[in-house]
Parts: structure tokens; C-alpha cells; sequence
């Protein structure tokens, strides 16, 4: 792993687990994240993904870690040929993850390690809260139902 940490860039191995659990008398497959290792390289079993931030997710980043267990997302691509999961991306957005789940691509989540938790609040410091205008208010005139 040759990149290194910046204020909006930190990259990261992922490690993958595959389990067969039994529910209600059927074998299902189930994938989730054994191990996510911020600044470390750990070699074989690990996939080198990095955690990047955009402003304009400044609002999504908020919201998740003001959740009670904030978590990081990732997005992984079925290898065909060995039915393998693939990290492709990670994101601390919720919305972000949200747009990738359209059924061709599978979503795992994992606790958000402390210090990720902090250095996103501090990129939220540097770059200022995204705040959301909400809806504008609807003009009074003709036809509005607001007339009396």
C-alpha cells in the first residue's frame, strides 16, 4: 500500500469472510467484513480500497456518525467464474450507498472505527456543514389555495 492519509483520502485494507448459515431449514450464503484495517498493510486476504470524501456528501457523512453505531459501506462485485465477493468501493455516506443497491452489486457494513469517526468530523470542520435548504415556500397569488 503506497498512498498515504490525507484530509479527504485514507486508504485501507479489507478482509472478506463467507459463512453457510442455516434459516429456517434452508442453507443460505452470507458474506460480511472480517477485518477493515485503516493504515496498514496486511497482505494476503486483504483487498487495498481507499475511503474517499466529498463535499458534497458533507450532509450523509453528519447523519451517520450522529447514528448510534455510525457504520462504513462497501460495495462489492460477484466474480462469476468463483462466486467470490470483490471490494470495489468504500463509502461513509448512506446515500452513496443506497444509489449502488440495485441488485447487481451487494453492500456489506461494518462499525465505523473511532478514528475514522474522528477524522471525518474533522474534515467536516475544515470544509463547514452542508446544510440543506429544504423546500422553498410556495408564492402566494392566484389560484393558490392559501387566498381567501
Amino acid at each position: 500500500m503506497t498512498a498515504s492519509k490525507s484530509t479527504d483520502r485514507w486508504p485501507m485494507q479489507v478482509s472478506l469472510q463467507h459463512e453457510t448459515v442455516l434459516t429456517r431449514g434452508w442453507e443460505t450464503e452470507r458474506w460480511s467484513i472480517r477485518d477493515l484495517c485503516p493504515d496498514a498493510a496486511k497482505g494476503d486476504g486483504y483487498t487495498d480500497l481507499t475511503l474517499e470524501l466529498h463535499k458534497d456528501e458533507r450532509t450523509a457523512y453528519r447523519f451517520n456518525l450522529n447514528a448510534t453505531s455510525p457504520h462504513l459501506f462497501l460495495l462489492c462485485d460477484e466474480d462469476e467464474a468463483s462466486s467470490e465477493l470483490i471490494p470495489m468501493h468504500m463509502t461513509a455516506s448512506q446515500d452513496e450507498a443506497a444509489s449502488f443497491m440495485d441488485g447487481e452489486h451487494q453492500m456489506l457494513e461494518t462499525p465505523m472505527p473511532a478514528a475514522v469517526q474522528c477524522w471525518i468530523d474533522s474534515y467536516l470542520g475544515i470544509h463547514g456543514e452542508l446544510i440543506d435548504e429544504g423546500k422553498k415556500k410556495k408564492k402566494r397569488g392566484k389560484g393558490r389555495s392559501s387566498e381567501r
